[in-house]
């Protein structure tokens, strides 16, 4: 699997102005990161989707196994208890900026995501009613690295 460039949408996407923000945002983010001394890892979903199964309830992004190996790597060796969410909304779908930091280590992950708030509204209530949201970062094997996080709302459309 190769990564597309970076102002290209991967074919599956369904977005397109939108997802190129995103990605554009992220680079310029993990920048000033970097400038300041942290440790970066930019990651390049090939899929993202909200998912709601027995298994797992929350956003999956699909990795490349490059990526899903420094990811990994990264979270065995640190604790990333903070997080920062940028969220926009366009062609009818959510966008995340996830940025996942430990703070001791100076290490910063960056999870770009999309999904369908309409297709996905049972899921959204059931992450609601639950009160946590986790972001499932996987690659085609289904190898997993979770993120948990107790407030869920910068992660969710507004609610009217």
């Amino acid at each position: 699997m190769s990564d597309p460039p970076a102002d290209e949408t991967p074919p599956n996407v369904q977005a397109r102005d939108g997802w190129t923000a995103v990605i554009e945002d992220m680079e310029a983010t993990a920048a000033e990161y970097r400038e300041q001394g942290w440790e970066t890892l930019e990651l390049h979903p090939g899929d993202s989707v909200l998912v709601d199964s027995g298994r797992r309830t929350g956003i999956d992004v699909l990795l490349p196994d490059p990526e899903f190996e420094e990811l990994e790597g990264l979270v065995e060796r640190g604790s990333f208890r903070d997080v920062e969410v940028f969220r926009a909304t366009g062609d009818a779908l959510v966008y995340l900026l996830v940025v996942e930091t430990d703070p001791d280590d100076e290490t910063a992950v960056f999870v770009p995501a999309y999904y369908d708030p309409a297709a996905g509204a049972d899921t959204l209530e059931s992450i609601r009613e639950t009160g946590s949201i986790r972001l499932f970062c996987r690659r085609l094997n289904d190898d997993t690295v979770t993120f948990v996080h107790d407030d869920p709302a910068p992660f969710l459309p507004e609610t009217p």
